[in-house]
């Protein structure tokens, strides 16, 4: 495993994404107090998907070589139009 450096901006904003999904994960989880048990299923089966995306996201975005095709590039900007 080698953890690249190269696009650090969206390497560094990708692990903030993750972490993002970490916390959500832990709130789903720990956040409700009195809930039915239906509402608890859903709370965990979504804390197991936001755990899954956070691991993802922070796992991608440090061992993949190139980010093109994971994270969106931004757009390129319009070209002028020509009137005719």
């Amino acid at each position: 495993m080698k953890l690249y450096h190269n696009q650090l901006t969206v390497r560094i904003l990708g692990t903030v994404m993750g972490v993002g999904f970490l916390a959500m994960s832990a709130f789903a989880l720990f956040g409700g107090e009195n809930l039915d048990a239906y509402t608890q299923d859903r709370a965990y089966g979504f804390a197991f998907a936001a755990f899954v995306g956070g691991v993802w996201a922070i796992g991608v975005s440090w061992l993949d070589s190139d980010l093109g095709g994971v994270w969106c590039k931004p757009p390129k900007p319009l070209a002028r139009f020509k009137r005719q």
